[in-house]
């Protein structure tokens, strides 16, 4: 007759499926944003943004628009974008990027090339400055017109624990992580929320901040809003390499699988042990 193993074995195993259950699943503490420290405060407080405004830089791509109540030099300044009008409307139907067309790149010297006016230095400067340094250019040709600056959309790139990571553009002068967020899909559960890395250029580099997520302080944070070409990497959570699973449910059922083959073994080399 065959002999089972001792209880004490089965005890271990429960045990262990216990342990293991608790120890991987993701607690609700580590999923929810903007916790307050101090939930009576937050219901009454106003959070003051440290917002820095943003310095034009090198490849960054400016919608520029000059109007003018004459109409020989709106032809003039208006063939640059009719020209790639098509084109620009072709790209969008296919998810691509509008003001890549109809926009004007930050060359390497740190300029834009305006038709028949020529090479204008915008590097470094805010976008009400680079406007200026533009109507300092045109009232040297016209006399009346409306000018309008724009950043041609807010480029970043999003990569690890995202629902749908890659790169994306808000058509938006300023834009918050949290809307960064919400166009890839939000995190997955995985993310590490209290460590999500940000990528930034800077004139002379890339630094690489982190952030955490979690935490309702972040408003007042000066990364609380993107820049053109951030990278945003969301850190996965030790949980992903383990396998385990996500919930108690996924971990459990897991582990069962697991162990419903280990207890067969067992009970087979007991078997062949007592014949």
């Amino acid at each position: 007759m065959m002999k089972l193993p001792p209880n004490n074995i089965f005890k271990k195993i429960s045990f262990l499926l216990i342990i293991a259950n608790l120890s991987s699943c993701i607690s609700n503490s580590r999923l929810i944003y903007l916790q307050p420290s101090n939930e009576k405060e937050t219901l009454l407080k106003v959070f003051d943004y440290k917002k820095q405004e943003y310095k034009l830089q090198q490849n960054d791509i400016l919608d520029v628009q000059i109007r003018s109540t004459n109409e020989d030099a709106n032809k003039l300044f208006m063939v640059n974008n009719q020209n790639n009008q098509g084109g620009a409307q072709a790209g969008a139907s296919r998810g691509g990027d509008v003001y890549y067309m109809t926009g004007y790149n930050i060359n390497n010297n740190g300029a834009i090339e305006l038709p028949y006016i020529g090479n204008i230095k915008v590097e470094g400067k805010t976008l009400k400055e680079a406007k200026i340094k533009i109507e300092e250019h045109l009232n040297k040709y016209l006399k009346t017109y409306y000018l309008s600056v724009k950043l041609g959309g807010i480029r970043f790139s999003a990569i690890g624990e995202f629902n749908r990571p890659g790169k994306n553009v808000i058509l938006q002068n300023q834009a918050t992580i949290f809307e960064a967020i919400a166009l890839c899909g939000d995190l997955t559960p995985l993310a590490k929320r209290d460590e999500i890395k940000l990528i930034r250029q800077y004139p002379k580099g890339s630094k690489i901040h982190s952030i955490n997520l979690l935490e309702e302080s972040i408003i007042n944070s000066p990364y609380y809003f993107i820049h053109p070409n951030d990278v945003i990497y969301a850190v996965p959570l030790p949980q992903k390499s383990s396998g385990l699973g996500v919930t108690g449910s996924n971990t459990f059922t897991t582990l069962v699988s697991a162990l419903t083959g280990s207890l067969a073994l067992i009970l087979t080399i007991i078997t062949l042990n007592n014949r």
